[in-house]
Parts: structure tokens; C-alpha cells; sequence
């Protein structure tokens, strides 16, 4: 996201050749009819996903949850118990996690890292870049108290670790992070 802002062009591309089964081709084939996007755009996302998430998410500890099991975990938090559990996963965690799988920890890396996320997590984000304001909307289904979390950790992140001035808006399902000049 932030490259697209900072107007860096497209990577050139190559080539390449490589066997699949039948079957695998097929069904690549239905997800991309699905998707209506061309074979190749799909190649390119597994690709990217592969190699931005899926290979080394075991090794940054991030695991996969049923969406519904995280939910019933979060809502038996109260209020202060999620206010920890945001400013431990932002002053440690994350930063953990941007070192390894970004190589750093910066805002453009977590810039990269949550996008990254939520597209895998296939959660519907948009990103509203105007002059030098930037608002990212997140609808995560998830109820408030996951509202409460995301935008506690947003905050930290921004506030404290990255020293921004931002704002934070929740309803019950969706958040609104808008990073000020």
C-alpha cells in the first residue's frame, strides 16, 4: 500500500514454465473463473501470498484459528484484560513478527504486514489515500470487542511505537484508522 503511495512502478517480470497435475490445473483454473481473474493473476497471488505470508508465518508464530473460535476467546475479555493483550501484542509481538517476515519494523513493513493480512484473511479493507491523509476502513464481522482490539493496537502501534498522530473510529464490526500529517 505504501509503495503504491510513494509511487514506486511495477516490478519487471520473466517467464517461467512448470508441470501441474491435471486435476490441480482444473481446479486452479475454476478458482480463477470464480474469481474472474485471468490464470495468471491467480499464479501470481498464490505466488505472492506464498512468499509473503505462507512460508514463514509458522516461524514468526502466527497460526491459523477458526474465525469463530477467536471471536468466543475476545468476548470473554473485558475491557482493561483487551487493553493488555493490545499493548503486549503491539510492544512485542508485532514487532517480532515485522522483523521476521518484513526484516524490520517500521510503519511501511506493517503497512505491508496488515495488508498482507487481510487480504489472506480475505477481510474487506479499503485504503483512502487524499494528499497526505491516509484512512484505512477494516469490516471484520467480528463484533466490538475485536474493534476495541484492532483499534487499541492501532493505536499503540502508531501513537507510541511509530510516533503518528492518528485517529480511530469502531463500530461493531468495522474499524476506521486515519493517519494525519
Amino acid at each position: 500500500m505504501l509503495s503504491e503511495v510513494s509511487g514506486v512502478s511495477k516490478t519487471p517480470t520473466k517467464g517461467i514454465t512448470f508441470r501441474l497435475s491435471s486435476e490441480t490445473v482444473q481446479q486452479l483454473r475454476k478458482v480463477s473463473e470464480s474469481r474472474n481473474v485471468s490464470f495468471n493473476t491467480l499464479f501470481n497471488q498464490i505466488i505472492k501470498a506464498f512468499l509473503d505470508w505462507h512460508s514463514m508465518a509458522a516461524n514468526a508464530k502466527l497460526y491459523y484459528l477458526p474465525k469463530s473460535f477467536l471471536i468466543r476467546l475476545i468476548n470473554e475479555l473485558t475491557e482493561d484484560e483487551l487493553n493488555e493483550l493490545a499493548r503486549e501484542t503491539a510492544k512485542n509481538d508485532l514487532v517480532d513478527i515485522g522483523l521476521f517476515l518484513k526484516g524490520g519494523f517500521t510503519i511501511a513493513s506493517m503497512s505491508d504486514i496488515a495488508e498482507t493480512w487481510l487480504k489472506i484473511s480475505q477481510m474487506p479493507y479499503r485504503f483512502e489515500v487524499t494528499g497526505k491523509n491516509i484512512k484505512i476502513i477494516i469490516e471484520h464481522d467480528m463484533g466490538a470487542k475485536y474493534s476495541h482490539l484492532i483499534r487499541e493496537i492501532s493505536r499503540y502501534l502508531l501513537e507510541v511505537a511509530f510516533e503518528t498522530k492518528s485517529t480511530c473510529a469502531i463500530t461493531e464490526n468495522a474499524v476506521i484508522i486515519e493517519l494525519e500529517p
